[in-house]
């Protein structure tokens, strides 16, 4: 990954659920963030981050996703509230040049963002799949495959161009290149409607009781953190826990099913979740693509054989892939610069 001169870019992801931070160099970080219920305090959590770990940032390069939230009326209002916030933590932090990305591939500034609200919304697999397609321009056909917490975005790459019209979340959905189906917010009633246990079939509970995170800390994807409470229930991810989650989904509980039991129950929704990717993979791509994959999902993707596989966390670092479109974002500003220099970074 080569440098990047100054003035810094930080690319930040605003996202429903998550802030992304990234810098044009290769600096990540993310955080939890439900914009659905703090909306009110995203320009004071900019500031906080954007202070504590890239007080050097000269320049925002935005993209987002929160502007779907359900606290916000439609797209529009989201869009606005989030450009407002982000103007105010850039001016509190003193930096002056913040551009917000939109569908098209142009930047705006704020004024405009606010405007061209059909552009700026949903726009952060555009920068991440503009961005790959250039650093793979060689690739005349390859499919980028970004599994997020939430969804997974399926987007034909080729000739150093995004290879789709669909701009919306609609028309993606309509052509299966974005499956709201990721590696941790997924709730298992979305995945599965019935499941087996001890060679009996039930039903699931269809309530928020537990989550494809569940599953895949039962099976060893995703690691067990006791500080962590981010769960359906609000306890903490460990094993234990997870295993009374998924056995509440058809009315049992940790007296009934223990951790190694649990571990049926997981393996069908994994499974599941799997299968609704691979479906959006079929809609979008053939057996000769290349595949380029980012996220932090792996495990959810079972990949037609035959194909080579570019993984971006080996060549950017794992936090880096996992904020990957707020690294494209801000790579994407700093190719639009003046004195940008020669990109290196797909070497």
């Amino acid at each position: 990954m080569s440098s990047v001169t100054a003035p810094e870019i930080v690319g930040v992801d605003v996202g429903g659920a998550n802030l992304k931070y990234a810098t044009a160099s290769g600096t990540a970080y993310a955080r939890h963030f439900a914009m659905w219920r703090h909306s009110k305090t995203l320009a004071g959590t900019l500031v906080a981050d954007l202070s504590a770990r890239f007080s050097g940032a000269q320049q925002l390069a935005i993209t987002m996703t929160g502007e779907l939230a359900d606290c916000f009326v439609d797209r529009g209002e989201g869009v606005d509230h989030i450009v407002r916030h982000v103007s105010e933590a850039a001016r509190r932090v003193g930096i002056r040049n913040v551009q917000f990305y939109g569908v098209d591939g142009q930047f705006r500034n704020a004024d405009d963002a606010r405007v061209d609200v059909d552009q700026i919304a949903a726009a952060n697999w555009h920068a991440l799949a503009s961005f790959v397609a250039s650093q793979f321009a060689d690739l005349q056909k390859a499919v980028l495959i970004d599994i997020g917490s939430t969804t997974t975005d399926i987007v034909p790459v080729g000739d150093g161009r995004v290879a789709t019209t669909a701009r919306t979340d609609y028309d993606r959905m309509r052509e299966g290149s974005l499956i709201y189906v990721g590696c941790r917010r997924t709730p298992v009633c979305a995945l599965v409607d019935r499941l087996q246990f001890r060679g009996q079939r039930s039903r699931v509970m269809n309530e928020w009781f537990a989550t494809i995170d569940d599953a895949r800390v039962l099976l060893g994807f995703r690691s067990p953190d006791p500080q962590d409470c981010d769960t359906a229930d609000g306890k903490p991810r460990t094993a234990a826990m997870a295993a009374n989650r998924l056995a509440r989904m058809i009315g049992l509980d940790r007296r009934e099913v223990s951790v190694p039991d649990a571990g049926e129950l997981a393996c069908q929704v994994h499974q599941a979740a799997k299968q609704a990717i691979a479906e959006g993979v079929g809609l979008v791509a053939n057996q000769n693509c290349r595949w380029i994959i980012s996220g932090h999902g792996d495990d959810l993707i079972d990949l037609p054989s035959g194909g080579t596989v570019i993984r971006l966390a080996e060549r950017w670092g794992i936090e880096t892939s996992r904020c990957a479109s707020s690294y494209a974002v801000a790579r994407l500003m700093h190719l639009q610069s003046p004195n940008a220099g020669v990109d290196r970074c797909a070497e």
